[in-house]
Protein backbone atom coordinates (compact mmCIF):
# COMPACT_ATOMS: atom_id res chain seq x y z
CA UNK A 1 0.00 0.00 0.00
CA UNK A 2 2.83 2.41 0.83
CA UNK A 3 4.15 1.97 -2.70
CA UNK A 4 0.70 2.80 -4.05
CA UNK A 5 0.58 6.01 -2.00
CA UNK A 6 3.81 7.23 -3.62
CA UNK A 7 3.07 5.91 -7.11
CA UNK A 8 1.63 7.64 -10.14
CA UNK A 9 -1.37 5.35 -9.96
CA UNK A 10 -2.61 7.03 -6.80
CA UNK A 11 -2.05 10.54 -8.13
CA UNK A 12 -4.63 12.92 -6.76
CA UNK A 13 -6.13 10.39 -4.33
CA UNK A 14 -7.70 12.34 -1.46
CA UNK A 15 -5.75 12.12 1.79
CA UNK A 16 -8.95 11.19 3.63
CA UNK A 17 -9.33 8.04 1.51
CA UNK A 18 -5.68 7.16 2.03
CA UNK A 19 -6.08 7.55 5.79
CA UNK A 20 -9.18 5.33 5.78
CA UNK A 21 -7.27 2.79 3.69
CA UNK A 22 -4.42 2.81 6.22
CA UNK A 23 -6.83 2.02 9.03
CA UNK A 24 -8.62 -0.66 7.01
CA UNK A 25 -5.37 -2.31 5.85
CA UNK A 26 -3.26 -2.20 9.02
CA UNK A 27 -5.38 -0.88 11.87
CA UNK A 28 -6.76 -4.14 13.21
CA UNK A 29 -3.41 -5.93 13.12
CA UNK A 30 -1.33 -3.05 14.51
CA UNK A 31 -3.97 -1.75 16.90
CA UNK A 32 -4.59 1.79 15.64
CA UNK A 33 -7.93 3.30 14.64
CA UNK A 34 -10.11 6.45 14.47
CA UNK A 35 -7.97 8.40 12.02
CA UNK A 36 -8.43 12.19 12.07
CA UNK A 37 -7.20 14.34 9.19
CA UNK A 38 -6.44 18.05 9.75
CA UNK A 39 -5.37 20.75 7.32
CA UNK A 40 -3.46 23.86 8.38
CA UNK A 41 -4.80 27.24 7.32
CA UNK A 42 -3.45 30.52 8.74
CA UNK A 43 -1.90 28.81 11.74
CA UNK A 44 -4.94 26.69 12.65
CA UNK A 45 -5.45 23.01 11.88
CA UNK A 46 -9.09 22.32 10.99
CA UNK A 47 -10.53 18.81 11.09
CA UNK A 48 -11.35 17.66 7.55
CA UNK A 49 -12.31 14.04 8.08
CA UNK A 50 -12.61 11.34 10.72
CA UNK A 51 -12.54 7.63 9.93
CA UNK A 52 -16.00 6.18 10.35
CA UNK A 53 -17.30 9.70 11.08
CA UNK A 54 -16.57 9.15 14.78
CA UNK A 55 -14.93 12.29 16.20
CA UNK A 56 -12.67 11.68 19.17
CA UNK A 57 -10.06 14.42 18.85
CA UNK A 58 -10.80 18.20 18.76
CA UNK A 59 -12.25 19.87 15.68
CA UNK A 60 -9.50 22.51 15.75
CA UNK A 61 -5.84 22.60 16.84
CA UNK A 62 -3.61 25.67 16.82
CA UNK A 63 0.09 25.86 15.95
CA UNK A 64 0.78 26.80 19.59
CA UNK A 65 -0.76 23.57 20.88
CA UNK A 66 1.99 21.51 22.64
CA UNK A 67 1.11 18.38 20.67
CA UNK A 68 1.24 20.26 17.34
CA UNK A 69 4.57 21.81 18.30
CA UNK A 70 5.90 18.34 19.11
CA UNK A 71 4.88 17.11 15.64
CA UNK A 72 6.44 20.16 13.98
CA UNK A 73 9.72 19.28 15.69
CA UNK A 74 9.75 15.51 15.17
CA UNK A 75 7.50 14.89 12.18
CA UNK A 76 5.78 12.00 13.95
CA UNK A 77 5.27 11.19 17.61
CA UNK A 78 3.79 8.53 19.89
CA UNK A 79 2.19 10.30 22.84
CA UNK A 80 2.58 7.77 25.67
CA UNK A 81 4.00 9.53 28.72
CA UNK A 82 1.80 11.59 31.07
CA UNK A 83 3.86 14.78 30.57
CA UNK A 84 3.45 14.49 26.79
CA UNK A 85 -0.35 14.33 26.85
CA UNK A 86 -2.21 17.46 25.71
CA UNK A 87 -5.05 18.70 27.89
CA UNK A 88 -7.62 17.88 25.21
CA UNK A 89 -6.85 14.13 25.12
CA UNK A 90 -9.06 11.84 27.16
CA UNK A 91 -8.72 8.06 26.88
CA UNK A 92 -11.88 6.11 26.10
CA UNK A 93 -13.01 2.73 27.30
CA UNK A 94 -11.56 -0.08 25.22
CA UNK A 95 -8.70 2.11 23.94
CA UNK A 96 -5.16 2.62 25.14
CA UNK A 97 -4.15 5.66 27.17
CA UNK A 98 -1.86 6.72 24.31
CA UNK A 99 -2.28 8.03 20.75
CA UNK A 100 -0.07 8.56 17.71
CA UNK A 101 0.15 11.33 15.09
CA UNK A 102 2.28 12.54 12.22
CA UNK A 103 2.66 15.70 10.13
CA UNK A 104 2.56 15.77 6.32
CA UNK A 105 4.52 18.56 4.64
CA UNK A 106 3.58 19.19 1.04
CA UNK A 107 4.36 22.31 -0.99
CA UNK A 108 3.78 25.73 0.64
CA UNK A 109 0.19 26.00 1.84
CA UNK A 110 -0.30 22.23 2.08
CA UNK A 111 0.41 21.00 5.60
CA UNK A 112 -1.65 18.27 7.26
CA UNK A 113 -1.88 16.18 10.44
CA UNK A 114 -3.06 12.61 10.80
CA UNK A 115 -3.95 11.55 14.35
CA UNK A 116 -4.93 8.00 15.43
CA UNK A 117 -6.12 6.31 18.60
CA UNK A 118 -4.27 3.21 19.81
CA UNK A 119 -5.82 -0.03 21.01
CA UNK A 120 -4.85 -2.23 23.91
CA UNK A 121 -1.60 -4.19 23.53
CA UNK A 122 -0.30 -2.02 20.67
CA UNK A 123 3.36 -2.44 19.70
CA UNK A 124 5.39 0.75 19.51
CA UNK A 125 7.92 -0.39 16.92
CA UNK A 126 5.30 -1.84 14.58
CA UNK A 127 3.03 1.20 14.71
CA UNK A 128 5.94 3.64 14.30
CA UNK A 129 7.35 1.70 11.33
CA UNK A 130 4.01 1.60 9.51
CA UNK A 131 2.96 5.20 10.07
CA UNK A 132 6.41 6.67 9.41
CA UNK A 133 6.43 4.80 6.12
CA UNK A 134 3.04 6.30 5.29
CA UNK A 135 4.27 9.78 6.25
CA UNK A 136 7.33 9.61 4.00
CA UNK A 137 5.25 8.27 1.09
CA UNK A 138 2.64 11.02 1.48
CA UNK A 139 5.28 13.76 1.71
CA UNK A 140 6.81 12.48 -1.52
CA UNK A 141 3.41 12.23 -3.23
CA UNK A 142 2.38 15.80 -2.41
CA UNK A 143 5.68 17.33 -3.48
CA UNK A 144 5.76 15.23 -6.63
CA UNK A 145 2.24 16.35 -7.53
CA UNK A 146 3.18 19.98 -6.84
CA UNK A 147 6.16 19.73 -9.19
CA UNK A 148 3.98 18.22 -11.91
CA UNK A 149 1.37 20.93 -11.41
CA UNK A 150 4.09 23.58 -11.70
CA UNK A 151 5.29 22.12 -14.97
CA UNK A 152 1.74 21.91 -16.29
CA UNK A 153 1.21 25.57 -15.37
CA UNK A 154 4.45 26.56 -17.07
CA UNK A 155 3.54 24.60 -20.20
CA UNK A 156 0.14 26.28 -20.32
CA UNK A 157 1.75 29.71 -20.00
CA UNK A 158 4.15 28.93 -22.81
CA UNK A 159 1.43 27.60 -25.11
CA UNK A 160 -0.65 30.72 -24.55
CA UNK A 161 2.23 33.04 -25.47
CA UNK A 162 3.78 31.56 -28.59
CA UNK A 163 2.05 32.29 -31.92
CA UNK A 164 -0.49 29.71 -33.04
CA UNK A 165 0.57 30.18 -36.67
CA UNK A 166 2.88 32.31 -38.79
CA UNK A 167 1.45 35.61 -40.04
CA UNK A 168 0.47 36.45 -43.57
CA UNK A 169 2.85 39.19 -44.78
CA UNK A 170 2.48 40.23 -48.40
CA UNK A 171 5.57 39.48 -50.47
CA UNK A 172 7.01 37.13 -47.84
CA UNK A 173 6.74 33.46 -46.93
CA UNK A 174 6.96 33.06 -43.13
CA UNK A 175 7.32 29.97 -40.93
CA UNK A 176 8.51 29.22 -37.40
CA UNK A 177 8.93 26.29 -35.05
CA UNK A 178 10.04 25.93 -31.43
CA UNK A 179 10.79 22.74 -29.51
CA UNK A 180 11.65 22.63 -25.81
CA UNK A 181 14.30 20.19 -24.59
CA UNK A 182 12.14 19.48 -21.53
CA UNK A 183 8.43 19.87 -20.83
CA UNK A 184 8.90 23.64 -20.72
CA UNK A 185 11.81 25.59 -22.16
CA UNK A 186 13.07 29.14 -22.22
CA UNK A 187 12.97 29.94 -25.95
CA UNK A 188 10.57 32.60 -27.21
CA UNK A 189 9.49 34.11 -30.50
CA UNK A 190 6.69 36.37 -31.66
CA UNK A 191 5.25 38.26 -34.61
CA UNK A 192 3.62 41.67 -34.11
CA UNK A 193 1.46 43.35 -36.74
CA UNK A 194 2.60 46.96 -36.59
CA UNK A 195 1.25 48.33 -39.87
CA UNK A 196 0.13 46.86 -43.16
CA UNK A 197 3.70 47.01 -44.51
CA UNK A 198 5.56 46.57 -41.21
CA UNK A 199 6.00 43.36 -39.18
CA UNK A 200 7.57 43.15 -35.72
CA UNK A 201 9.84 40.15 -35.05
CA UNK A 202 11.00 38.85 -31.68
CA UNK A 203 13.16 35.87 -30.77
CA UNK A 204 14.95 35.19 -27.52
CA UNK A 205 16.38 32.67 -25.09
CA UNK A 206 15.67 32.86 -21.35
CA UNK A 207 17.98 31.06 -18.97
CA UNK A 208 16.68 27.95 -17.26
CA UNK A 209 13.60 25.81 -17.74
CA UNK A 210 10.28 25.24 -16.01
CA UNK A 211 7.98 27.78 -14.42
CA UNK A 212 10.63 30.43 -13.75
CA UNK A 213 11.72 30.42 -17.41
CA UNK A 214 8.09 30.47 -18.59
CA UNK A 215 7.36 33.51 -16.42
CA UNK A 216 10.46 35.29 -17.71
CA UNK A 217 9.39 34.53 -21.30
CA UNK A 218 5.95 35.92 -20.48
CA UNK A 219 7.40 39.15 -19.09
CA UNK A 220 9.64 39.68 -22.11
CA UNK A 221 6.96 39.02 -24.71
CA UNK A 222 4.35 41.12 -22.93
CA UNK A 223 6.86 43.94 -22.38
CA UNK A 224 7.73 44.11 -26.06
CA UNK A 225 4.14 43.79 -27.21
CA UNK A 226 3.00 46.57 -24.89
CA UNK A 227 5.97 48.80 -25.66
CA UNK A 228 5.71 48.73 -29.43
CA UNK A 229 1.93 48.67 -29.19
CA UNK A 230 1.88 52.18 -27.72
CA UNK A 231 4.45 53.44 -30.21
CA UNK A 232 7.40 53.50 -27.85
CA UNK A 233 10.78 53.64 -29.54
CA UNK A 234 12.57 50.33 -30.01
CA UNK A 235 15.61 51.13 -27.85
CA UNK A 236 13.52 52.78 -25.13
CA UNK A 237 11.24 49.72 -24.96
CA UNK A 238 14.11 47.23 -24.70
CA UNK A 239 16.05 49.25 -22.13
CA UNK A 240 12.92 49.63 -20.03
CA UNK A 241 12.29 45.90 -20.35
CA UNK A 242 15.85 45.18 -19.24
CA UNK A 243 15.33 47.26 -16.08
CA UNK A 244 12.18 45.28 -15.29
CA UNK A 245 13.92 41.94 -15.85
CA UNK A 246 16.79 43.07 -13.63
CA UNK A 247 14.43 44.29 -10.91
CA UNK A 248 12.21 41.24 -10.77
CA UNK A 249 14.66 38.34 -11.22
CA UNK A 250 17.79 37.01 -9.56
CA UNK A 251 21.13 38.20 -10.89
CA UNK A 252 21.75 34.71 -12.29
CA UNK A 253 18.65 34.98 -14.49
CA UNK A 254 19.03 36.51 -17.91
CA UNK A 255 17.51 36.56 -21.36
CA UNK A 256 18.87 37.31 -24.81
CA UNK A 257 16.45 39.14 -27.09
CA UNK A 258 16.42 40.11 -30.76
CA UNK A 259 13.69 42.53 -31.82
CA UNK A 260 13.31 43.81 -35.37
CA UNK A 261 10.84 45.72 -37.52
CA UNK A 262 10.72 44.38 -41.05
CA UNK A 263 9.30 46.47 -43.87
CA UNK A 264 7.66 44.72 -46.77
CA UNK A 265 10.28 46.27 -49.08
CA UNK A 266 13.08 44.44 -47.23
CA UNK A 267 14.32 47.11 -44.84
CA UNK A 268 15.03 45.77 -41.35
CA UNK A 269 15.58 47.97 -38.27
CA UNK A 270 16.63 45.90 -35.25
CA UNK A 271 18.22 45.75 -31.81
CA UNK A 272 19.99 42.62 -30.61
CA UNK A 273 20.50 42.25 -26.85
CA UNK A 274 23.06 39.47 -26.68
CA UNK A 275 21.18 37.04 -28.90
CA UNK A 276 22.59 34.83 -31.64
CA UNK A 277 23.27 36.67 -34.88
CA UNK A 278 20.32 36.56 -37.26
CA UNK A 279 21.29 35.76 -40.83
CA UNK A 280 20.36 37.25 -44.21
CA UNK A 281 21.17 34.50 -46.67
CA UNK A 282 21.44 34.78 -50.44
CA UNK A 283 22.93 32.33 -52.92
CA UNK A 284 26.44 33.71 -52.40
CA UNK A 285 26.41 35.99 -49.33
CA UNK A 286 25.61 35.79 -45.63
CA UNK A 287 24.98 38.97 -43.64
CA UNK A 288 25.00 38.47 -39.84
CA UNK A 289 22.82 40.62 -37.59
CA UNK A 290 25.26 40.72 -34.70
CA UNK A 291 24.43 41.81 -31.13
CA UNK A 292 24.11 45.57 -30.65
CA UNK A 293 24.21 45.28 -26.85
CA UNK A 294 24.58 42.74 -23.99
CA UNK A 295 22.01 40.28 -22.63
CA UNK A 296 19.16 41.51 -20.46
CA UNK A 297 18.92 40.97 -16.74
CA UNK A 298 22.28 41.04 -14.95
CA UNK A 299 22.68 44.85 -15.12
CA UNK A 300 20.01 47.52 -14.51
CA UNK A 301 21.23 49.63 -17.44
CA UNK A 302 22.72 48.33 -20.67
CA UNK A 303 24.18 50.04 -23.73
CA UNK A 304 22.04 49.16 -26.72
CA UNK A 305 22.05 50.46 -30.27
CA UNK A 306 19.96 49.97 -33.38
CA UNK A 307 21.15 48.20 -36.49
CA UNK A 308 19.88 48.35 -40.03
CA UNK A 309 19.98 45.79 -42.82
CA UNK A 310 18.24 45.05 -46.09
CA UNK A 311 16.83 41.71 -47.16
CA UNK A 312 17.00 41.61 -50.97
CA UNK A 313 14.46 39.86 -53.17
CA UNK A 314 14.88 36.10 -53.10
CA UNK A 315 16.91 36.21 -49.87
CA UNK A 316 16.08 34.43 -46.62
CA UNK A 317 16.08 35.99 -43.16
CA UNK A 318 16.81 33.32 -40.52
CA UNK A 319 16.42 33.92 -36.79
CA UNK A 320 17.31 31.09 -34.41
CA UNK A 321 18.40 30.11 -30.92
CA UNK A 322 21.70 28.42 -30.13
CA UNK A 323 20.02 25.05 -29.62
CA UNK A 324 20.01 24.85 -33.43
CA UNK A 325 23.67 25.61 -34.02
CA UNK A 326 25.37 24.10 -30.95
CA UNK A 327 25.38 20.66 -32.50
CA UNK A 328 27.99 18.21 -33.73
CA UNK A 329 27.91 15.69 -36.58
CA UNK A 330 28.49 11.97 -35.91
CA UNK A 331 32.07 12.58 -37.10
CA UNK A 332 32.55 15.23 -34.42
CA UNK A 333 32.38 18.26 -36.73
CA UNK A 334 30.62 21.29 -35.18
CA UNK A 335 27.40 22.21 -36.99
CA UNK A 336 27.48 25.91 -36.02
CA UNK A 337 26.32 28.79 -38.24
CA UNK A 338 28.03 27.37 -41.33
CA UNK A 339 26.01 24.17 -41.06
CA UNK A 340 22.77 26.08 -40.66
CA UNK A 341 23.51 28.25 -43.71
CA UNK A 342 24.38 25.19 -45.76
CA UNK A 343 21.17 23.42 -44.75
CA UNK A 344 19.02 26.48 -45.54
CA UNK A 345 20.68 26.95 -48.92
CA UNK A 346 20.15 23.30 -49.75
CA UNK A 347 16.39 23.85 -49.51
CA UNK A 348 16.23 27.53 -50.52
CA UNK A 349 13.85 26.90 -53.43
CA UNK A 350 11.27 25.28 -51.16
CA UNK A 351 8.68 26.98 -48.92
CA UNK A 352 9.61 28.57 -45.61
CA UNK A 353 7.69 25.84 -43.79
CA UNK A 354 9.62 23.14 -45.66
CA UNK A 355 12.94 24.82 -44.86
CA UNK A 356 12.08 24.86 -41.14
CA UNK A 357 11.03 21.20 -41.22
CA UNK A 358 14.17 20.13 -43.08
CA UNK A 359 16.48 21.97 -40.68
CA UNK A 360 14.79 20.40 -37.65
CA UNK A 361 14.88 16.96 -39.24
CA UNK A 362 18.59 17.33 -39.94
CA UNK A 363 19.43 18.75 -36.51
CA UNK A 364 17.63 15.82 -34.89
CA UNK A 365 20.33 13.53 -36.33
CA UNK A 366 23.10 15.53 -34.65
CA UNK A 367 24.40 15.41 -31.11
CA UNK A 368 24.59 18.38 -28.75
CA UNK A 369 27.95 20.00 -28.01
CA UNK A 370 27.34 19.34 -24.32
CA UNK A 371 27.05 15.73 -23.19
CA UNK A 372 25.23 16.92 -20.07
CA UNK A 373 22.03 18.36 -21.51
CA UNK A 374 19.96 19.13 -24.55
CA UNK A 375 18.83 22.66 -25.37
CA UNK A 376 15.65 24.25 -26.67
CA UNK A 377 15.53 24.88 -30.42
CA UNK A 378 13.72 27.68 -32.25
CA UNK A 379 13.93 28.69 -35.90
CA UNK A 380 12.11 31.49 -37.72
CA UNK A 381 12.37 31.70 -41.51
CA UNK A 382 11.21 34.72 -43.54
CA UNK A 383 11.71 34.21 -47.25
CA UNK A 384 11.32 37.27 -49.45
CA UNK A 385 9.64 36.48 -52.73
CA UNK A 386 11.37 37.22 -56.00
CA UNK A 387 9.55 39.89 -57.98
CA UNK A 388 8.14 38.68 -61.27
CA UNK A 389 9.66 40.72 -64.16
CA UNK A 390 7.17 42.86 -65.98
CA UNK A 391 6.53 41.74 -69.58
Amino acid sequence: MLARIASDGDEGAPLALIMDDLVASFGEELKFDHGHLYRELFGVYELLHATGNETIFPARLTEEDPAVMMLAEHGSFVFENPWEMPAWFHARDGLADEFVAFQIDGPPGHRYLMVFTLGKDWNRDEVAFCLNGARFALNYRLKHDAAENEMATAAAIQRSLLPKKAPSFRGWDVAARSEAAEAVGGDLYDFIDLEEDLLGLTIGDASGHGLSAALLVRDVLMGIRMGVGINMKMIYTMKKLNREVNRTTFSTRFVSVFYGELHRSGGLLYANAGHTSGLIITDDTVTPLDPTGPIMGPLPDIPLERGYANVPEGAILALYTDGITERVTPEGTPFEIEGLVEEIRRHRHRSASDIVSEVFEHVATLGHESDMFEDDMTLVILKREQAVPQA
